[in-house]
């Protein structure tokens, strides 16, 4: 009796832990058939499968012991260029592909079924596909006097511009003057020159450049550059000037951008269209000056920005200016229009300018691009062989003013549309809207010797001002206009520049003061004409020795931009949360130039 007591308590005691088990075998399956998976393939346009591609899958969350909501997963290609997504809760997923020089791809509207598998294949063009510099085969010497080029939008396409020599010989070669040697530059550069009014500053990148004469008054300016970013911002640019000696110069640019906006995070478009995380921007720009007398001078021209980011963006600004000198020291202009590029100053100056984009804001969840219409009347004088003085009276149309600021989720949530990341200045860059300003500009430059310029600035016009809430931005159709004013501001800067004879180091200071709680900038192209920025600003630049093996001219560089973090105004509080505004953000920036 108690063998059979034990044995049924044995019995028992494996029905039971059977009866525990089963609950728990038989919902693995039943959960594993309310999965998906997503597998496919990347490879380049020629079929070559591209092992180490990063694939970037967003969607709803992938385990079922995490709470359902929104998230991203990463997985690498294998040797076979091929990946593998599984356990996928149903849904609709986004997939990312990138590679390193090569442009992204992004899919979205990707529905995965329970049980169910979904096949996607990629193909990844290369990065400098869309324009390439190609020298063709033949008897060509390298680099020399008949050296030929053809730019071209892709391999297989016809050229869109080509040079080559004339076939037909002068009587002796010895009778042609030499031409210009050509210049070539790499470089780590601290962002964009303030030379150009409203240029993007995208901060510190690499540039490689190479400056070839063609004849002895038309040379070919070609430039790439590329942000800490890689090759997700990075710019490819041509420039063609003709006729600089002569004094009637013509120039002709194209300009390709690969733009980044931020790490990964989607922005959306709104009307249910797709976001964007990167973008395409194209420049083109044709200007030309003719003297028509020997004291006047009419310099037309225009510029085209193009922007592809979700939503294709363009804009148009054509400008003038006509110039009246009856006397050495007396010289009357007109400008109208939008500022030109300008093609004086040094290779890395010229590259600053050419590289430089329009910045990029967003208005009511659609991209825009900040654009300035100047009109100016002016007289400059000069005082001696090294002093001028310059008076102005001017109107301008600022249009999507960009205004950088920073803040917590608070605040930036109720202007959720109308700002952009600003991974250069580790914050937002927010659209203000359009306003115009009218004032005067008094301006003040002299030599001190061969070794230092000093420089004296006033101007009088309208700014956007920040008025403080102590509640946040009502309801998610609001934006940055509830928070700012049109106010009169009066400013004063200036500027020192500074060689010294030993070490040859070159430092340029320049401190501009602004009233409190002012967001934007008042003369935008006067201060940019003058190399002066709110608050102060340093940049140094030291020669280095040169390298018996390299035979090269390096510089170090160093830019400080609103050193004392001078103008942080804040706008808007809710809670612990503010939202700052300043016209110029605080930043650091140093690299080196080496050009031969």
């Amino acid at each position: 009796m108690k063998n059979l007591s034990q044995s049924r308590k044995w019995m028992l005691g494996i029905l039971c832990a059977g009866g525990l088990a089963l609950p728990l075998l038989f919902p693995l399956g039943a959960r594993a058939a309310n999965y998906g998976r997503i597998d496919g393939s990347v490879s380049d346009a020629q079929g070559n499968p591209l092992m180490g591609a990063t694939v970037v899958i967003v969607g709803p969350l992938f385990s079922a012991f995490q709470p359902v909501g929104s998230a991203a997963e990463r997985v690498i290609t294998d040797a076979h260029g091929r990946f593998a997504i599984e356990r996928l809760v149903p849904g609709w997923y986004s997939l990312k592909v990138t590679s390193a020089t090569r442009l992204p791809v992004m899919r979205n509207g990707i529905r995965v079924e329970a049980g169910g598998s979904v096949e996607q294949n990629f193909v990844l063009s290369e990065l400098l596909s869309p324009l390439l510099l190609r020298v063709p085969s033949g008897n060509v010497s390298n680099w020399g006097d008949d050296w030929k080029w053809v730019l071209r939008t892709s391999a297989s396409t016809r050229p869109v511009l080509r040079y080559r020599e004339s076939s037909k010989r002068g009587k002796s070669n010895a009778s042609k003057p030499p031409l210009p040697s050509g210049q070539r530059l790499v470089a780590m550069m601290p962002g964009a020159t303030r030379r150009k009014a409203l240029a993007g500053d995208p901060g510190m990148g690499s540039v490689l450049a190479y400056l070839r004469p063609l004849t002895a008054d038309t040379d070919l300016l070609v430039a790439g550059s590329m942000g800490t970013g890689g090759p997700q911002s990075s710019t490819l640019a041509a420039m063609l000037r003709k006729d600089a000696l002569k004094g009637d110069p013509q120039e002709l640019t194209l300009v390709v951008h690969q733009l980044d906006f931020s790490e990964g995070l989607l922005l959306p478009l709104g009307d249910g269209r797709e976001g964007f995380t990167r973008a395409q921007g194209l420049v083109a720009s044709y200007g030309q000056t003719r003297r028509i007398s020997p004291s006047v001078t009419v310099s037309a021209g225009f510029e085209v920005d193009y922007l592809n980011a979700g939503q294709d963006v363009f804009s148009s600004s054509p400008s003038a200016k006509l110039e009246y000198q009856p006397t050495p020291s007396n010289l009357f202009a007109v400008r109208y229009g939008a500022v030109r590029v300008d093609a004086d100053g040094s290779l890395l100056e010229r590259i600053g300018v050419l590289t430089a984009f329009p910045r990029v804001t967003m208005r009511g969840s659609r991209p825009r691009l900040e654009q300035l219409n100047h009109t100016e009347a002016s007289y400059q004088r000069r005082l001696s062989r090294d002093s001028r003085v310059e008076f102005a009276a001017y109107r301008d149309l600022l249009e999507n003013a960009a205004v950088w600021g920073f803040g917590g989720a608070g605040v930036l949530g109720g202007l959720a549309g109308n700002f952009l990341p600003n991974p250069a200045g580790n914050g937002v860059t927010l659209n203000a809207g359009n306003f115009s300003s009218s004032g005067v500009r008094a301006a003040f430059t002299r030599s001190l010797g061969g070794n230092v310029q000093v420089a004296a600035l006033y101007a009088m016009g309208d700014a956007l001002a920040a008025e403080f809430r102590e509640h946040p931005v009502p309801g998610p159709a609001s934006d940055l206009r509830f928070l700012l004013r049109t106010r009169r501001t009066q400013i004063i800067g200036g500027r020192i520049a500074a060689r010294l004879p030993v070490t040859r180091t070159r430092i340029t200071t320049s401190y501009e003061w602004m009233p409190a709680g002012r967001v934007t900038e008042v003369d935008p192209y006067g201060q940019a004409s003058m190399e002066i920025q709110p608050y102060l600003g340093i940049q140094i630049r030291q020669p280095l020795p040169n390298l018996a093996f390299l035979p090269a001219k390096i510089e170090a560089l160093a830019d400080f931009r609103n050193l004392f973090a001078q103008g942080y105004t804040p706008a808007s509080q809710s809670g612990e949360d503010t939202l700052v505004l300043t016209p110029v953000c605080r930043s650091f920036r140093g690299g080196f130039s080496v050009q031969f």
